[in-house]
């Protein structure tokens, strides 16, 4: 049948990249009552929060802004990225856009 859609096909994924940024700032830090020694786990928190919204609607990937820093963030998010579940792969390459400062996650 000519024109007839996959039914083995799912066309309900999302190809796009999402965009999450988890920096903040002294004014944000402030603003939200986080006091900066928490501010990595609030980051993480944030963090856990996209990929599970990712997933419940069915991204097949995300874009993480961290910045560069000390790498602190960068590292703290792919250590969580290689032990969780419904991550395939990420990959923290540079963007013409975001430098060295982004990661983007694959989901399976």
């Amino acid at each position: 049948m000519t024109g007839a859609t996959n039914p083995g096909h799912d066309f309900s994924r999302k190809f796009s990249a999402d965009v999450v940024d988890l920096h903040l700032d002294q004014h944000t830090l402030s603003q939200r009552g986080i006091l900066p020694q928490n501010a990595l786990l609030h980051q993480i928190n944030e963090c856990e929060k996209a990929i599970d919204r990712a997933v419940a609607a069915r991204k097949t990937e995300i874009r993480l802004i961290h910045g560069l820093g000390s790498g602190k963030l960068k590292n703290e998010v792919a250590g969580l990225l290689k032990k969780h579940p419904q991550v395939k792969s990420f990959e923290q390459k540079f963007h013409p856009k975001y430098g060295d400062g982004s990661t983007l996650i694959f989901f399976k």
